[in-house]
């Protein structure tokens, strides 16, 4: 009766409540704290992705792809909200067709250069260690360390002078100005500091996945549950959300097909979103 709660695998879970926190940082400094209704977040995990898949077929070195992976995907966000999306923040619905867009363009450049064949890119730490009975992929161990680390990083930069300039902006842009701080600069760079961890979260996640033009479609409708369910611009939230809904993924999947535990996941996402507002009130 036991096994039936306990999942087969616990590192498996605790490696996918990693992934769906890595993946949904980068959203959290669009969606969450910008209010950008991203839906290029995507495409910047695959764009990390394939800068990883490029710079191996370069210089052999799937390590050195992954490293440079956020800052091609930090730069490009910036470019793209110097573009298209610094004048659209008081317009929600512009921006979600703006980055609709501009995710067809970005996915449709990535076939045309890369063609729609699967590509691969090799795993830097292909071991494995046995802890308490698992065998534990070290390169999913480093993942998981990285997602906690960004979450720690976050959290004291806060604290500083740089986090209460990003919070001044997003709480109050109009006075922030006043008291000299740019919200066009403070904008931008939370926005490229959003695609360069989209754009680490895809690197990160290329050796245990296959590429594909469409990769970073699957990890869109995760990473807007989480930063929603835990309520936009929280970083707890956002925290107990991924447990809740990659944990509860992960021991379904030990159980039922994939489909299934997806489906559930996102009838609990649905039902626990609508909820909390009753819930706060008691």
């Amino acid at each position: 009766m036991l096994s039936l709660f306990l999942p087969v695998d616990s590192f498996s879970v605790v490696a996918l409540i990693a992934t769906f926190l890595l993946i949904s940082l980068g959203l959290h400094f669009s969606f969450g704290l910008l209010n950008i209704v991203n839906l290029v977040h995507g495409e910047f995990i695959l764009i990390g992705a394939y800068t990883a898949f490029q710079i191996q077929d370069w210089f052999g070195s799937s390590l050195l792809g992954i490293v440079a992976a956020p800052f091609v995907a930090a730069l490009f966000g910036a470019f793209a909200e110097f573009v298209l999306i610094r004048r659209l923040y008081m317009r929600p619905l512009d921006t979600l067709l703006v980055t609709f867009g501009l995710s067809l363009v970005i996915r449709q450049g990535i076939q045309l250069i890369y063609t729609a064949n699967p590509k691969q890119v090799d795993d830097p730490i292909s071991k494995s260690i046995t802890a308490l009975g698992f065998n534990i992929p070290l390169w999913r161990l480093v993942i998981v360390v990285v997602a906690l680390s960004l979450v720690a990083i976050w959290l004291l930069l806060n604290q500083t002078t740089l986090g209460v300039r990003w919070r001044a902006v997003v709480a109050n842009p109009e006075l922030a100005e006043t008291m000299g701080i740019s919200r066009n600069r403070v904008r931008t760079s939370l926005f490229a500091v959003g695609c360069g961890i989209a754009g680490l979260a895809g690197a990160l996640l290329a050796p245990i996945n296959t590429l594909s033009p469409q990769f970073g479609l699957r990890f869109l409708i995760n990473s807007f549950l989480v930063v929603i369910l835990g309520k936009p611009g929280s970083i707890k939230g956002m925290l107990i959300a991924a447990c809740v809904l990659g944990g509860s993924l992960g021991i379904l999947q030990f159980h039922i097909s994939t489909v299934y535990a997806q489906m559930i996941v996102l009838l609990v996402a649905i039902i626990a979103t609508r909820l909390r507002p009753l819930l706060q009130k008691v």
